[in-house]
């Protein structure tokens, strides 16, 4: 294709900007110009020159030629129709020379937690008191109480809320009452009002796709706010399929940089999906691009061994070295609502560990007399794999109880040469064996060295001489 020196090429969905002049001039008379057409072609030689000439008398027939020419590579693209001067848009890559970019450090909402001017992901399933702990981080900003395991206030400023679950009036403030906050500085987001051309006003839910200048007003108004919450987010996609990663991180990211521009903490809050026994890291309800465009993400989960008590475990952190959980119970406060109580030590368990289901007592059971079997059938060192599959078998130990019982005892399962197969062994009989191999390859070694030097009063045939 022919590229025209001094004109940069675009197509738009009515048509290339050359049809744009047709309109305004009316059809083409002068043949240079629908010649500058032809020797374009952005459809190639397969489709003639017929195109150019229907394009001259009535530039609406591209409109459904459109999609094609969008679709072409780059390359073709960049050698397509002329721009006229004055028309169309023009992308321009935006870059920053780090030399320039003065480094600030990362300012804190909750230290080594939640940042401010940063998503924060807080996944949970239902019941567990994912929204007692917004109330408790509202409650604590509005007042600049200290954190748990802190020693230093929080700072102190207003709260945007956006709950599509709880009702303000019955649940909202009667958990912030509970919680000792301010709610002077507590603003819940209800809904959003529209007023048409008539002055007509109808109210309907806040959407991530239509009111982001409303909330950034909304935030304008505020310029002490440090905190937005919204719980669930699910609530808000308006339409988004939360499954596809282009289409939640399109929607996450003006939300991140309202997040920036404000210096505001965004803690966005979610429900678990039902992938039990998955990484911590997956179990977010929806795509991953939501764990992925937060800075931190915490799950919430109940504790194993005691269903009151509240395990807050992250995930992951971005901006800080991972930091230890913590756990919370929840008791009924003085006006009737509940409320958060923080255990004073931290919790040094992983995610993962915390949301691994625990055995019933009939795992138990399962899984205990698979360790008693192994102990006996592994007591005198290495034995075949396949002699423990068949052992365990004729002991009625399920292959579930036996995986439990090998990660309890430590086995681990190895090849002694290249020749055998798979042994299992205990971890102390293995060692215990190879110091044994040790032992008798060092006596070896010293009888070795023993009779290597008595050869002088040894006579020939290895008997002591005369």
């Amino acid at each position: 294709m022919q590229r025209h020196q001094n004109q940069s090429y675009s197509v738009s969905d009515t048509g290339p900007s050359i049809a744009g002049a047709a309109r305004v001039g009316g059809p083409f008379s002068e043949p240079e110009s629908l010649k500058e057409i032809k020797d374009i072609n952005p459809f190639g030689a397969s489709e003639g020159l017929e195109w150019a000439e229907e394009l001259a008398r009535d530039p609406s027939w591209w409109k459904p030629k459109s999609r094609r020419f969008d679709d072409r590579s780059a390359g073709e693209f960049a050698a397509g129709v002329p721009t006229v001067e004055g028309s169309g848009n023009k992308s321009k890559a935006m870059t920053v020379c780090m030399a320039d970019v003065q480094s600030e450090p990362i300012s804190w909402l909750w230290p080594g937690r939640i940042a401010l001017g940063k998503l924060t992901l807080i996944a949970g399933d239902p019941g567990l008191g994912k929204s007692l702990l917004t109330a408790f981080f509202a409650a604590v900003i509005s007042k600049g109480y200290t954190w748990p395991l802190e020693t230093c206030p929080a700072p102190i400023g207003s709260v945007v809320l956006l709950s599509a679950e709880d009702d303000p009036a019955d649940t909202i403030r009667p958990r912030l009452d509970a919680a000792e906050a301010d709610c002077g500085r507590i603003h819940v987001l209800q809904a959003i009002r529209d007023v048409d051309a008539k002055g007509n006003s109808t109210e309907r839910m806040f959407s991530f796709k239509r009111d982001l200048v409303a909330l950034e007003e909304r935030l304008s108004s505020l310029p002490d706010c440090k905190l937005l919450i919204i719980d669930p987010v699910s609530a808000y996609l308006d339409g988004t399929d939360s499954h596809n990663n282009t289409d939640v991180r399109g929607l996450l990211a003006p939300l991140a940089k309202l997040a920036t521009d404000h210096k505001v903490a965004v803690v966005l809050v979610q429900h678990l999906n039902k992938s039990s026994g998955s990484s911590a890291m997956y179990r977010a309800m929806g795509s991953v691009a939501f764990i992925a465009a937060a800075r931190a993400a915490y799950v919430v989960t109940k504790d194993q061994k005691n269903p009151e008590r509240r395990l807050v475990m992250p995930v992951k952190n971005n901006l800080a070295k991972d930091s230890t959980g913590l756990a919370y119970s929840v008791i009924t406060a003085e006006n009737g609502a509940p409320v958060i109580v923080w255990e004073l030590e931290p919790v040094t368990i992983t995610a993962d560990e915390a949301l691994t289901p625990s055995e019933s007592n009939e795992e138990k059971t399962g899984t205990d007399w698979a360790v008693e079997v192994l102990q006996i059938v592994l007591a005198d060192g290495p034995v075949p794999a396949a002699v423990v599959h068949k052992e365990a078998k004729q002991a009625n130990i399920s292959p579930k109880a036996l995986r439990r019982a090998q990660e309890k005892l430590g086995i681990k399962p190895k090849k002694l040469d290249f020749k055998s197969g798979w042994v299992w062994s205990l971890p102390h009989s293995e060692d215990a064996h190879e110091s044994e191999d040790a032992h008798e390859s060092e006596d070896a070694h010293e009888s070795e060295d023993a009779l290597s030097g008595n050869e002088d009063i040894l006579g020939e045939e290895g008997h002591l001489g005369a």
